[in-house]
Formats: structure tokens, sequence, C-alpha cells
């Protein structure tokens, strides 16, 4: 099983793909600003899950170099180093590695992207269609582990 996380310090999404078929996703708001207890709480919320499921190996989704702040590079330490005491692998995927899950005649877009993970996992339709009419983008980032986990099972 393959455990896809893509965040940011405010939001935290996590989908689980086991053979092609969504398990398991969540997204999770963090509202308080940013300190190191936070990132504790964030880690600790992946617990139960690795717990749960049998984690194999993590993906991680990583925005580009001049979007990550100190803060995120804090929480992505974090997360690596929990995992690596489990010795649970964990990988990084950019931007552009998922959008070679659109198909070659879209444009790479974040909205391409939920749309032909939509067209790959069906039961995600209910959080594309809210996304498309929310004005603030929150469903992006449960896309994106979902994304970024399927990628990293398709690779083995």
């Amino acid at each position: 099983m393959t455990l896809g996380i893509s965040t940011n310090t405010r939001l935290f999404s996590m989908a689980i793909i086991k053979r092609d078929s969504l398990v398991d996703y969540s997204i999770q708001l963090h509202k308080s600003s940013w300190s190191p207890s936070k990132a504790n709480k964030i880690v600790t919320s992946l617990e139960p899950c690795v717990r749960r499921y049998c984690i194999k190996q993590v993906a991680l989704s990583i925005p580009y170099e001049h979007h990550q702040t100190k803060e995120f590079k804090h929480l992505i330490a974090c997360i690596q180093r929990y995992f690596e005491a489990k010795e649970i692998p964990v990988y990084t995927e950019t931007p552009e590695a998922l959008h070679s899950l659109c198909s070659s005649e879209q444009k790479k877009t974040k909205k391409a992207l939920m749309k032909s993970i939509v067209e790959q996992f069906p039961e995600l339709r209910y959080c594309y269609l809210k996304e498309l009419r929310n004005k603030n983008k929150y469903y992006i980032k449960l896309f994106e582990a979902v994304a970024v986990a399927a990628l990293r099972e398709q690779e083995n």
C-alpha cells in the first residue's frame, strides 16, 4: 500500500492506494498559526493511518522550490524523519511528475489533474464538483495526494 501526502502548513491531505484502487483518503485543515507543535500535531495524525493500513511506501507531493517556505521545509523534514524511523521509504514527486497523469492533449493545469484523477477514481467526483464551485481552493491537496500515490503505485 502506498500513502500519498500533499501538504502545506495549513492543509494536510493523504490518500492510500493499493493496486489501482483508492482505499482511503482525507483532508485536514489546521488553521492555527505555524509552530513546531503544529508540525508535531500533523505528524502525530499519521500514526492511526500507518497502524491501520500496512503502508509499504510514502509518496510526497513537493511544490516548486520557490513555493517552499522554511516552515514547509521543516514540516516535510519532520514527516520524512517519522517514516525513516519506521523504516518506510519516502519518495518525493514534483508538480511536473503529477501532470504526467493528465492526457497529452490537456493543458497541464491543476484542474486538468483533478479531472484525470476523477476519471481514474470516480468516487472523487463529489470533491471535484465541489472544488469547481469553491472560491478558495481546498480539495486540490486531496487530488495531489491521490495523484502522487497513484504515480508511485504505477512505478511498482
